[in-house]
């Protein structure tokens, strides 16, 4: 999981007029729709999403552990991430910021472990992949293990993931000095520039495919879902 992923966390909850959440949120406080830790991809954020536990079939009893898991691992992580607030470089935040959202989604991963059928563990990687999108996909050791990336198309596609998450940073910063009547106001401008970012950024990243890659890479998104 990158850096700038969980950033994004944290911006799309600005934008929502949210508080602040970390990735293992289903979704952020106050917010309507699909939350953006589901759009990320993180276990918890989309298993909290009602048409992703439709799409599982996850019984009364499974979304009632999921949501106990949920609630367990956000008040563990709420801490860590409120202390991010003290570290002042910019590189060195976004880097603690990573490190402690992957490990909340490995431990998020185990607590699961035994909830989940194996059935319902394929599913659920497959939206994490449609969810995440080929800029971030490509990076997954998993993925360019099963697609047989070459160690230049690997080195090609972690440039286009770091530039995308420069230019994704420098298109939202700035949002935390704002006023919640500011944000409100761009919100909207920014979400645009970032999905155009994104969308270029996916296009890119598929354009490093050959055509039996694409193929495959198809496959393993299984049947499409849309949050």
């Amino acid at each position: 999981m990158t850096r700038f992923r969980n950033w994004l966390v944290t911006v799309t909850a600005l934008l929502l007029g949210a508080a602040l959440v970390t990735a293992t949120q289903a979704q952020p406080p106050g917010a309507r729709g699909p939350g953006m830790a589901a759009r990320l991809g993180s276990f918890l954020g989309l298993l909290g999403q009602e048409k992703v536990q439709q799409e599982l079939k996850l019984s009364t009893d499974q979304v009632a552990k999921v949501k106990e898991i949920g609630e367990k691992m956000r008040a563990e992580m709420r801490d860590q991430f409120t202390g991010l607030r003290d570290i002042q470089d910019q590189q060195q935040r976004r880097a603690k910021m990573a490190e402690l959202t992957k490990q909340g989604d490995e431990k998020a991963r185990a607590a699961l472990r035994d909830v989940l059928a194996q059935e319902q563990w394929t599913r659920l990687y497959q939206i994490r992949l449609q969810v995440r999108g080929p800029v971030y996909g490509l990076n997954n050791r998993y993925l360019a293990e099963r697609l047989k990336l070459t160690p230049e198309q690997k080195e090609k596609a972690a440039a286009i993931e770091k530039a995308t998450d420069d230019k994704m940073y420098d298109a939202s910063s700035g949002l935390r000095d704002l006023s919640e009547e500011q944000r409100r106001e761009k919100g909207a401008e920014i979400m645009q520039q970032l999905r155009k970012i994104r969308s270029d950024a996916d296009e890119q990243a598929v354009g490093l495919l050959t055509a039996e890659q694409k193929e495959s890479l198809e496959k393993m998104k299984g049947t499409k879902f849309e949050l």
